[in-house]
Parts: structure tokens; C-alpha cells; sequence
């Protein structure tokens, strides 16, 4: 098989290999678990090796060739940029939502990429009815391609899967804001579950999009000669580099809390006031409700479970989700992910005045006192006392 293996071509396998080894584990891995978010995240990698490969390819010798090789590279579904947003977003929902399914309303995503597909469909059938086989001279008006080959890489087309790409990493990244307000408001340990990798991930790619957003923007107006093509690479390597990020952070992503997610965008608008009304008038006193959170909190000390949640909680106090809550936050004034920290630092607190720090680490009192991790530990620490746990204790062993 042809293929010139030069700094260009070279430089471009080992992403292009990364992405297609992650799309079959990833594709197994979520048809043996069931997991939709795997499945739709292996497609994005396949998607976007598949755009490494167009410029590694082409570096390879593919569009020099003059025979099938070159009509190949004016045919597949290379330039794929109009599938990814979607593909993002419904990566996205299925992560952070363990019910999540595709359903007929969500029908109206597909229209673009169906388009986009019956174009590719149509020019080939078109070229390859009407106008097969094709000159294989250099010169000649089509080359090794028929009069149909671009026609979906007209600028308008480009524009188009701009658009609709920069839209969905818009409405992606507004969900994930209103999604970092469902984590605290319904977990007490969030580490797990905060992806702030997937947002990390949001960002590069959008900046790798917009590199070659711009490099193609910068071709309409000036020209680089022969190099302009070696201009774009560089936009292709840091795409390579996205796809090494996205497949390794998306496939050790701790799964043990997921099953727990259960979050929907419209989750964090504000609710009907008639709503609101019904469940004030449902609900007792905030007082005695308040009253009895603390009594149970004292007694059975429920934030000692590492991974307590608003909904485990709930159950315990014989009520639901949406009455906690409201008043966790009305009546404390903080989310439940703080309220449950506090009780976990004073937990720790009390241990280190009682001396525990003698017998144990303080890592290991934090996990005694219910947290799961030193960062999270850190954090809410420093929050409710103003000081890191180590200048604390070392200031309570000073005063000792």
C-alpha cells in the first residue's frame, strides 16, 4: 500500500492510532456494560482520527498518486466537523445522566449531519454513475475526481459546520455550569463526579476547531504557495493532541458514581411558581424540619458515608429530594455538598483536639470523618475554617 512516511505523515499515526484503538475499546467496553456514554464517546475519537488521517494521508502521498488512492481522499467523510458537535453534546448528557437515552425529540440534532451525509452519498453515486473512470493525468480539468468531488467543501458548507459546531460547545458548556449546581446540591463527594477534565476537553477542542477555523478563514484571503497545506498541519497535531487527552481522560473516568447521576439541563431553571407555592404549602415549618435535620445529623451522623447523597439522605428523613433541599438551602443557607463538609470538618476538628493526630495521619482522620479524597478535604477544610488542615493542627498542637 502507498504511503510515504515523512516527518508530516509520521508525525500524525500515533494520534490517528490512538483514536482508533480508543474507539474499539471504548465501542466493546460500552456494549459489554451497556454504557451509552462510552459507545457515543468511542464515535467521537473514530471521528476525529478520521480527520487526522485526512492530512496524514495526504503527507503520505495519497493526493499524488493519480489513481484510486487520490479519488479516495476527494470521497470518504473526512472533514466530519458538522458530526462532532452533536456527538459532544450527546456525550455529554449521557455522562452525566445514567437514564439517558435518544429519544424522537431529540430528532432535530441529526438534520445537519443527515445532510451533510446525503451530500457525500450523492457526489459519489453522481461521479462515479456518470463520470467513472476518471483521468488520471495531472492536468487534466478533474484529475483523478469528478466535476461533483467538492461539492461539500464550498465555503458555505464550511461555514456552516462552524456554526453548528461552535453552537453545540456553546449550549454543552451552558449545561455543564448548570450541572456543576446539580453536583452540589445533591452529592456530598463530588470529586469523582466533577469532570472538570470534560471541560478542559470542551475548551481544547474548541480551540482546535477554531485553529483550523481560522487557518481556513486565512486561505480564502492570502495564499502561502505550495506550503499552505504544511500551514494546516500544525492545526491536525494539536487535534492529535486533543484526541490523546479526550481518549485516555474519557476511558479512566471512575465509573462508581455514575449510576447516580441523574441530571437533565432543565433541572436548574427555576421552577413554575404555582410549584413553588404547592410545596410550601406541603411542607411543615421550616423550623421543625430544620430541628429535625439536626437531630439526625447528631445522632446518626450520616456524613460519615463517603458518598451520601441529597437522595440517600432524603430516604432517611422519610421525605423527598426537592423538600431537603429547599431546606438544606433556605435554612442554612448553604448547598448540600457544603452543609455535609461542615459537619465532616467538625467531625475532623474534634478529633484533632481530642489528640487523634497521636495516633493517626491527618489524611486518615479526614477519610474517618468521611471524606474520600485530599483535595476535596483540602478545600472544604480551608472553606469553613479559613486555615489548611496542617496549620490548624499545628497551631491547636502549639496552643497544647
Amino acid at each position: 500500500m502507498l504511503f510515504n512516511f515523512n516527518l508530516y505523515s509520521a508525525l500524525l499515526i500515533p494520534a490517528f492510532i490512538q483514536g482508533m484503538l480508543f474507539f474499539c475499546l471504548l465501542l466493546y467496553r460500552g456494549w459489554k456494560e451497556e454504557k451509552l456514554s462510552d459507545k457515543l464517546l468511542g464515535f467521537l475519537l473514530l471521528l476525529n482520527a478520521l480527520k487526522i488521517a485526512y492530512w496524514m494521508l495526504g503527507f503520505a502521498g495519497w493526493y499524488d498518486a493519480h489513481d484510486a488512492y487520490t479519488s479516495f481522499m476527494f470521497y470518504f467523510p473526512f472533514d466530519n466537523v458538522i458530526c462532532m458537535g452533536p456527538l459532544l453534546y450527546f456525550y455529554f448528557l449521557s455522562l452525566t445522566n445514567a437514564d439517558f437515552t435518544i429519544e424522537r425529540k431529540h430528532q432535530k440534532h441529526f438534520i445537519l449531519p443527515a445532510l451533510w451525509l446525503l451530500l457525500i452519498l450523492a457526489k459519489f453515486i453522481f461521479d462515479y454513475c456518470l463520470h467513472y473512470p476518471f483521468p488520471d493525468i495531472e492536468n487534466t480539468q478533474y484529475g483523478t475526481k469528478g466535476p461533483f468531488a467538492d461539492l461539500d467543501k464550498n465555503k458555505w458548507t464550511g461555514l456552516i459546520s462552524f456554526a453548528s459546531f461552535f453552537y453545540y460547545i456553546f449550549i454543552t458548556l451552558r449545561s455543564f455550569r448548570s450541572y456543576q449546581l446539580y453536583v452540589k446540591e445533591n452529592f456530598s463527594t463530588t470529586e469523582d463526579i466533577r469532570f472538570n477534565w470534560l471541560r478542559n476537553i470542551l475548551y481544547a477542542i474548541s480551540a482546535g476547531v477554531l485553529i483550523i477555523f481560522l487557518f481556513n478563514l486565512i486561505a480564502q484571503f492570502k495564499t502561502f504557495g505550495n506550503n499552505s497545506y504544511i500551514f494546516d498541519w500544525y492545526a491536525y497535531i494539536f487535534l492529535g493532541m486533543v484526541t490523546y487527552y479526550l481518549s485516555i481522560a474519557g476511558f479512566y473516568t471512575k465509573h462508581r458514581l455514575l449510576q447516580k447521576l441523574h441530571f437533565t439541563p432543565s433541572e436548574q431553571q427555576a421552577l413554575p411558581e404555582e410549584k413553588i407555592i404547592n410545596e410550601k404549602e406541603e411542607m411543615p415549618a421550616l423550623q421543625n424540619w430544620k430541628e429535625k435535620l439536626f437531630i439526625h445529623m447528631a445522632e446518626k451522623k450520616p456524613h460519615l458515608e463517603a458518598e451520601l447523597t441529597l437522595s440517600d439522605l432524603a430516604k432517611q428523613l422519610k421525605t423527598n429530594s426537592s423538600v431537603l433541599s429547599k431546606v438544606i438551602n433556605d435554612g442554612t443557607g448553604r448547598n448540600f455538598n457544603d452543609f455535609i463538609n461542615a459537619y465532616r470538618v467538625q467531625e475532623v476538628i474534634a478529633k484533632l483536639k481530642a489528640g487523634e493526630q497521636q495516633k493517626q495521619t491527618l489524611l486518615g482522620i479526614a477519610y474517618d470523618c468521611g471524606f474520600n479524597s485530599k483535595a476535596t478535604f483540602n478545600r472544604a477544610f480551608k472553606k469553613i475554617t479559613g486555615k489548611p488542615p496542617k496549620e490548624f493542627m499545628d497551631a491547636l498542637d502549639a496552643v497544647n
